[in-house]
C-alpha cells in the first residue's frame, strides 16, 4: 500500500450543452473509437467504515500495481439530475467498474494500447475511479435503494445500490475521503491558504458541476469543501454563466477567507449536446448523444503568467491536457476541447435560444413539433441567425479574427440536429409543465442584454424571451 496517489475527482451536476464551430475539431466526424479493449477486473476494497450517517458509502477503490505505481480517482457528483447522473455514471463506468444493463452484463475495459496524442503522465496507472454522487430529498432514498439507472442510445448502464456512493450533503463527502477537518463549521474548507496543502495528496482533482444555472448563486458555498488549489472544476451549465461563477468565487474567498484567487486549479464551461431527461428519481432517459464540448474559463496557471484579460479566457496547455485525460476513457462520451469558450458558449446558443425558447413561449411544445410546423421552424432559423448575430460581434469584441466567428454551419448543424431529435422536451420546457424554476436569468435574458449592449437587433428573440419571462411571472417560476 506504499506510494499510493490518490487523486480525487468531484463532479457537481448543472445541465449544460455541446459547442460551436470550434473549428475543424468541432466537425461532426464522431471521435475514433478505441483500439480492441483489455478487460479490466473490478478489484477494488470495501470501505470500512461510513462516514456519516446521512451518507451512503459503498466503495473505496484500490487500484492493482502499474509500474510500481497506483492511483486512484474518486469523482464526486454534485446534483445528480439527468445530466450529472449521466455523466457521472459514464465516468463510473471508465474508471474500471461493472455495471449492468438490462441487456446482461457490460464489462467495463481499460484501453492501455490506445494511442493518444494528448496523453500525459497524469493519467498512467490509473486503473480504477470511484464516483461519490451528491443527492437531495427523494433522490437520495431511492437511489441508495435502488441505484441509479440509465436508458442510452450509446447503451444502458446502471449503478446498484451496493455500488453507490451517495451523500446528502458536500461536507459529507468531503469528510468520507479528507476526514473530520475537510471542512470547518461554517461550511469552509479546512485549507484556505493555498501555501499551505495539510491535506497532503489527499484532495480532489476535480468538481464536476451540472446544476442548472437558476442554482448558481449557491455554487461557491456548495463546492467549496471539495476544492483545493490542484482542484478543476468543470461546469456544464446552460447559458452565459462563467463571468458570474468567476465573479461570485472570488468575491466569497475574499470576504470569507481574506484570500486572494479563487482556491481552485482551473474552471472550464462545459456544453453537452445531449437529450438526457431524468423519468423519475435514479431513472435516467438518453436518446440523443453529441458531443461533450469544454473550453477553460479560468486557469490559476494562466493567471500568474499574467494571461488573463479580465475574460477568465487564458490557458496553459496543462489545461488541455488534464480535461482531455478526464474523459479519455469514457470512449462513449464524443470529448471536444474548445480553445475559445466563449464561442463554445454562443455555439449552444444556436441551438439553445430557439428551440428551448420557442418550446416555452409555445406554452411548452417538443422540438418534432417546432421542426415540423412550417411558421415555428421559419421562426427558429429567424432566431438562430439574430443569435449569430449577437455572438458574433460579442467575439469581434473580445478580439477574435474573423475566421474564428459562427457562421451558417452552426445554424445548419442546429436545425439537423433537430430534425432527428424527435419528441424530445427541452430542459425548460419540463420546468415550466412541472412549475419549477426556469433558467431565464442566464439562458435567456443574459443574451439578450448583451445584445442591447453590443447594438444588435435581435426583434424575434427579445419577444419569445418576453414571452417566457412572462410565464415566469405568472407562474411564479423562480
Amino acid at each position: 500500500m506504499v506510494g499510493i496517489d490518490r487523486r480525487i475527482v468531484v463532479v457537481v451536476a448543472f445541465a449544460l450543452g455541446s459547442g460551436p464551430r470550434l473549428s475543424a475539431a468541432l466537425s461532426s466526424t464522431p471521435r475514433p473509437r478505441p483500439p480492441p479493449p483489455t478487460i479490466v477486473s473490478s478489484s477494488y476494497e470495501k470501505s470500512s467504515s461510513s462516514s456519516s450517517s446521512s451518507s451512503s458509502s459503498s466503495s473505496s477503490a484500490a487500484a492493482a500495481d502499474v509500474g510500481g505505481k497506483r492511483k486512484i480517482r474518486r469523482i464526486a457528483v454534485v446534483g445528480a439530475g439527468a445530466v450529472g447522473s449521466y455523466y457521472g455514471g459514464r465516468l463510473w463506468e471508465a474508471g474500471g467498474r461493472r455495471s449492468r444493463s438490462r441487456g446482461g452484463d457490460v464489462v467495463v475495459v481499460d484501453h492501455e494500447d490506445e494511442d493518444d496524442e494528448d496523453d500525459d503522465d497524469d493519467d498512467e496507472g490509473v486503473e480504477t475511479t470511484t464516483v461519490s454522487f451528491h443527492l437531495r430529498g427523494e433522490n437520495y432514498d431511492h437511489c441508495t435503494k435502488h441505484g441509479i439507472e440509465v436508458s442510452s442510445c450509446h447503451g444502458d448502464f446502471n449503478i446498484p445500490p451496493s455500488e453507490l456512493s451517495a451523500y446528502r450533503t458536500t461536507e459529507d463527502m468531503a469528510r468520507s475521503v479528507l476526514g473530520a477537518r475537510a471542512a470547518t463549521d461554517d461550511g469552509t474548507n479546512y485549507h484556505g491558504d493555498e501555501d499551505v496543502d495539510v491535506r497532503g495528496d489527499e484532495y480532489f482533482d476535480w468538481v464536476v458541476c451540472a446544476l442548472k444555472s437558476t442554482s448558481l448563486d449557491d455554487v461557491p458555498k456548495l463546492i467549496e469543501p471539495l476544492l483545493s488549489p490542484e482542484t478543476r472544476l468543470l461546469v456544464i451549465m446552460n447559458g452565459l454563466v462563467e463571468d458570474d461563477l468567476v465573479s461570485a468565487l472570488r468575491r466569497r474567498r475574499r470576504e470569507i477567507l481574506g484570500l486572494d484567487g479563487l482556491g481552485c486549479k482551473a474552471i472550464y464551461g462545459g456544453m453537452a449536446l445531449i437529450c438526457t431527461n431524468r423519468l423519475s428519481p435514479g431513472i435516467i432517459s438518453h436518446t440523443y448523444g453529441g458531443k461533450l464540448v469544454c473550453g477553460v474559463a479560468y486557469s490559476a496557471d494562466a493567471e500568474k503568467r499574467g494571461g488573463h484579460d479580465g475574460d477568465h479566457c487564458g490557458w496553459v496547455d496543462s489545461d488541455r491536457r488534464a480535461i482531455a485525460d478526464l474523459f479519455r476513457r469514457a470512449s462513449t462520451v464524443p470529448f471536444v476541447f474548445d480553445p475559445n469558450l466563449r464561442r463554445g458558449r454562443w455555439w449552444k446558443n444556436v441551438w439553445n435560444l430557439p428551440f428551448n425558447g420557442i418550446s416555452v413561449s409555445m406554452g411548452g411544445i417538443t422540438v418534432d413539433r417546432i421542426v415540423g410546423d412550417p411558421g415555428l421552424r421559419r421562426l427558429a432559423y429567424e432566431v438562430m441567425d439574430e443569435t449569430i448575430a449577437i455572438a458574433n460581434a460579442d467575439l469581434r469584441k473580445h478580439g477574435c479574427a474573423e475566421d474564428e466567428l459562427l457562421g451558417e454551419e452552426a445554424k445548419d448543424e442546429m436545425m439537423t440536429l433537430s430534425d432527428n431529435m424527435g419528441p424530445y422536451k427541452p430542459s425548460t420546457m419540463l420546468d415550466l409543465h412541472a412549475r419549477k424554476a426556469m433558467e431565464v436569468k442566464y439562458l435567456f435574458r443574459k443574451a439578450v442584454d448583451r445584445a442591447n449592449d453590443l447594438g444588435v437587433d435581435c426583434p424575434h428573440l427579445e419577444t419569445i424571451v418576453c414571452q417566457i419571462e412572462a410565464h415566469q411571472r405568472y407562474h411564479n417560476l423562480y
